[in-house]
Parts: structure tokens; sequence; C-alpha cells
């Protein structure tokens, strides 16, 4: 698709051509719904529900780009890491034809966030602005000066993995596009996990998002209609306990994320005996796991799986969401893309990760998981498990291995 740039603030050629992207029937099953509920209303703020894996992003891009984009709207799409601002973009520029842009010659879009544009670089005539929600509300003010008081009640908001939507930063951004957009305001949530732990992120989402789930489908439809694989799940047995060192409190703070103790997941991280069955598992059954995800507890145990899988001369990288690993040395969104993008091509059989691959991010030759880090989290294992459940119709396979490591104790830790 022909585009021409400013690095970051990118004008987009509609071709002439036809898309050569089908969409699933979940997915013009809820197009149709996002026409009914959305397009008929002045006021709109509801959730799109699909699986990981089902396509989510593909499905808001195509109706927005048709419903508002094509009819002169602007667009201001909030995510909370740089890889679902990339993903977003790269989806509106394979998208950008004539059957779903009949009206556009062109689409005007810009990245705002801390390795993007600026807040400060915001024009009026920006049709979609892509941005961080750190960065969104860090430059509030230029977007309302600069974009929102030029384009009032002509904005669509879309928050992208809306789960999040119950945290301060985002509800400030949309309380404050609500105040400026007052005789039009809509907003779609985009989420695999509709839920929290927190009965009151629970109900504080239900606040957010009052029209509710626009349209939702389920892990398990999808699987039978072969679009996503069906999960293999292995247990095996790690030896290692750590129940003794766990308090109920502990296991509340489990429970609502990733809240491990401190000195109980630096012992798990450092365990030789549990690293090396989890490196020496993998390389007895290579063939069989084929290109492997890890799920690290912390960036020290990211490191030591490295190294372990290196010994074995199998390749490995590890990606983290921390700006800086434990020797100091500083980790990049780009350094991370760079690594991302070679166990995609296949240049590395092993990509280990920390906190950062739970959402967003398609890795479509991924066909085994190993969950090394403690969880009794439905949302957490979900998101997880997720990454590689692309189906035979989506040019996948039946099923996938999900390899997960218990922890012995009375207080029985997937991970």
């Amino acid at each position: 698709m022909p585009v021409t740039s400013n690095s970051f603030a990118k004008t987009i050629k509609v071709s002439s051509d036809k898309s050569n992207i089908n969409l699933y029937p979940h997915q013009m099953d809820a197009i149709t719904n996002l026409n009914k509920k959305i397009n008929s209303q002045e006021h709109f703020s509801g959730i799109l529900v699909l699986p990981t894996g089902g396509g989510k992003t593909l499905t808001a891009v195509r109706w927005i780009l048709k419903n508002i984009i094509d009819k002169g709207q602007k667009v201001l799409w909030v995510a909370h890491r740089h890889e679902l601002l990339n993903q977003a973009v790269g989806t509106v520029v394979k998208n950008a034809y004539a059957d779903v842009l009949g009206d556009r010659k062109s689409i005007q879009y810009r990245i705002i966030s801390g390795i993007h544009d600026r807040p400060v670089n915001i024009k009026p005539e920006d049709d979609l602005l892509i941005a961080s929600k750190d960065s969104i509300n860090h430059g509030m003010n230029y977007l309302l000066n600069q974009w929102v008081k030029q384009n009032r009640n002509n904005i669509f908001l879309v928050i992208d993995e809306a789960h999040h939507a119950a945290a301060k930063t985002y509800r400030k951004t949309i309380e404050v596009l609500k105040k400026e957009n007052p005789k039009s305001f809509k907003m779609l949530g985009l989420t695999a996990t509709p839920f929290r732990t927190s009965e009151a992120e629970n109900k504080i989402l239900k606040e957010v998002f009052e029209d509710d789930i626009v349209y939702g489908i389920d892990l398990k439809a999808l699987i039978a209609r072969k679009i996503l694989a069906d999960p293999i799940f292995e247990e095996l047995s790690t030896k290692l306990d750590v129940s003794k060192d766990l308090t109920e409190k502990d296991i509340k703070a489990i429970q609502a994320f990733d809240s491990i103790p401190e000195g109980v997941a630096s012992n798990i991280a450092m365990s030789k005996e549990r690293n090396n069955f989890i490196v020496n598992h993998y390389s007895e059954n290579r063939e069989k796991y084929g290109q492997l995800l890890v799920f690290a507890l912390n960036i020290e145990h990211a490191i030591a799986l490295k190294g372990l899988f290196e010994k074995r001369n199998i390749p490995s990288e590890f990606v983290v969401s921390s700006l800086k690993d434990p020797l100091g040395n500083t980790v990049s969104s780009k350094e991370n893309e760079e690594k991302i993008r070679k166990f995609r091509e296949e240049k590395i059989n092993v990509l280990i990760n920390v906190n950062i691959l739970t959402e967003g991010i398609d890795l479509p030759n991924a066909q085994t998981v190993f969950l090394t880090r403690p969880t009794i989290s439905t949302i957490l294992m979900t998101q997880m498990i997720g990454r590689v459940l692309r189906g035979e119709k989506a040019n996948g396979t039946e099923k996938h291995i999900l390899s997960v490591l218990l922890m012995t104790g009375k207080k029985r830790l997937h991970g």
C-alpha cells in the first residue's frame, strides 16, 4: 500500500483495488451488531469481545474505516503498549482499499508514544491518532487544543485491551473526551477478557462501558469452527515446593495477577533444578514442540533460561516490558520488536517473555507454550494460552500443546 510519511505521521493512499482479506463469519456477525447498535445512536460506549486469536483488531479496524473514517469522522485509538500501537497501524494499512474506504482517496494517521511522535505535533487534519495511554495523558493539552476542539462532536474513541479501562489514566482520557464532545460521544472497547478479578474493577468497567457487550463469542465456539486450535494441556511436576513460603495474603496477591512476593519469586526464578528441568524437557522433545513461547516469572528468570537454552545450542531470545535488565542495560521496544520478528521468521526457536506477550501480539508460528510462571488467575491463564491457538482455518494446526509446570505443596500453583 503506497504510504508517504515523516516517520510516524503518515498519509496512506487508498488503493483502487479490493481488499484481499476475508473476514470469518463471527467477524461479519460482529460488524452487523456494531452497525445496529452504534450507527443509530449519538452516544455509545460498549465492548467488542473476541477471544485471543479471534481477530478483534481486524474486525474493529474494518468497521471503523468503513463507518467512521470513510464518513469524515476522526478516531483516537488508545492502547497501553507500543506493540499494540504498531499492530493497529499495520492493520489499518492492510485494509486501506476502495471496498472498505469508498469515499476516501487517502487517510492520515499519527502514532503518539514515547518511541513514536509527540503530542505537540498533533494536527487537526489527522484522521486517526493511535496513542499510548501515558503519552496522550501527558499531552492532553495538545490533544485538546490542536485536535479535539477543531473536531468536536466528530470523534470516535477506541480503547484497546479495554479491561484496563478501570485504571485512572484511561478514565481521565474518557471523561475529558466525553466532556469535550457533549452532542455526540461514541466509544468502543476491545478485549478478549471482559472481566477482572476485583469486583470493584468490574463495577467500574460496567460504569465506563454503559452499553455493555456489543458482540461476543467464546473460545469454545471458535475452536469448534476450527478458527482456533484445541489446546492440549501437559502437566509437568517440577517438584519445587513453594507453598510453605506463601501466606493467604500472598495467594490473593497472585490471584490478582502478578504480585508474587519478591523472595518467593526469586527462589522460583533462580532454582537451578527447576530451570534445567524446563530446558531439558524442551531439548528432549524439540521436534514435538517446535517453535516455543515461554512465559517467565521475571527478568532474572528469563536471562537464566536463555543461558540454559543456548548451552544446548537452542537459539533463543527474551523480551521484557521493563526498561532495564538486572545489569542496568536499557532494553528498548525496538529491540523487543526485532526479537519478535526473528521468532516469527523462525531464526530463533524459543522466545522467552516477561509481562509483554499476554496481550495483542500475533505469533502465528508459535506451536507450544511453556507456562513457567506461577498463576491461579483465570484471566492471565487465558491470555497466555491464547498466544498459540491459531486453528486450521487460520493457517494453523488442529491442536496446540500447552505445558503447565506444577509446584508441589498444599497450595498448588500452575507455573
